[in-house]
């Protein structure tokens, strides 16, 4: 019997676009499930010197809605290293 093989991505998806959901596509095709880590506001800030122009829960509502992620969550509060 296989084992299934469980992908995770990680990004901003601030604005979601075609160049997203392109990456969100190839992701599917590299396993059973597909988990999706979106950043936090504080992440987002502190990485790239500024705020995202939509809230953290707007993006993973957005992500959650393309409907290509088995499971969306958000990043870790303080390190985004950790899920």
């Amino acid at each position: 019997m296989a084992e299934s093989k469980r992908v995770m991505g990680f990004g901003t998806f601030d604005a979601l676009h075609p160049g997203h959901l392109f990456y969100l596509r190839e992701l599917r095709k590299l396993g059973d499930e597909l988990m999706v880590v979106v950043a936090r506001d504080s992440s987002v800030t502190r990485i790239k010197g500024r705020a995202p122009h939509f809230s953290q829960n707007e993006r993973l509502r957005a992500v959650t809605a393309t409907g290509l992620a088995d499971r969306t969550m958000l990043g870790h509060p303080t390190d985004f290293m950790r899920v």
